[in-house]
């Protein structure tokens, strides 16, 4: 079944003015990125709002690595079928840089380029040393007593930034900042 949004895309695919000015936003690096030059939404994917061909005259608004997909790949993805950008680059339009995948694929993927975690993510509210300190929280203690403190405990010691415990234990289990858990490790053998 063919949905509104497949139709409008199918407009404006087809339509050659339009696509040339779509990728007119492009700017072509050396690494062979095709980098998106219109606006980005709050996560740095390029965004954009198209009026034209649609139904009712109002728009819809797409991300411009989905409709780079649309116009080289000849095919229609499903909204929960995503991109993963292989380049990392979160402006690439180059489908020569795309994979499709389920969001896990995408969780995978980013998990073992390690731009998710630690000073990479541009959210995080932890560097280094602070997760270096929770590790030592909860595995070694303080002193004079060496005990160590529980997740709830590491938790309220951090309330000021608000971590949350899912935080905590995916710090402690190695899930995230995995470079810091892997050397604490190594430190401590």
């Amino acid at each position: 079944m063919t949905t509104k949004i497949q139709k409008h895309v199918e407009r404006l695919v087809a339509d050659k003015d339009w696509v040339d000015t779509f990728v007119s936003k492009f700017k072509r690096r050396k690494n062979g990125c095709w980098e998106w030059q219109g606006s980005l939404d709050p996560e740095g994917y390029g965004r954009f709002h198209v009026k034209k061909h649609h139904e009712t005259g109002t728009g819809r608004n797409f991300f411009a690595h989905r409709m780079a997909y649309f116009i080289y790949c000849e095919g229609y993805i499903e909204p929960d079928e995503l991109i993963l950008h292989q380049c990392h680059n979160r402006l690439c339009c180059n489908p020569d840089h795309f994979h499709i995948g389920s969001h896990d694929d995408n969780m995978d993927d980013l998990r073992s380029s390690g731009n998710i975690a630690g000073t990479n993510n541009p959210r995080s509210k932890l560097d280094e040393d602070d997760v270096w300190d929770i590790l030592n929280l909860y595995y070694t203690g303080v002193s004079p007593t060496n005990e160590p403190y529980s997740i709830g405990d590491i938790v309220s010691e951090y309330e000021d930034i608000d971590i949350k415990r899912g935080t905590i234990s995916d710090i402690i289990y190695g899930r995230t900042w995995k470079t810091v858990y892997d050397e604490y490790f190594e430190v401590e053998e």
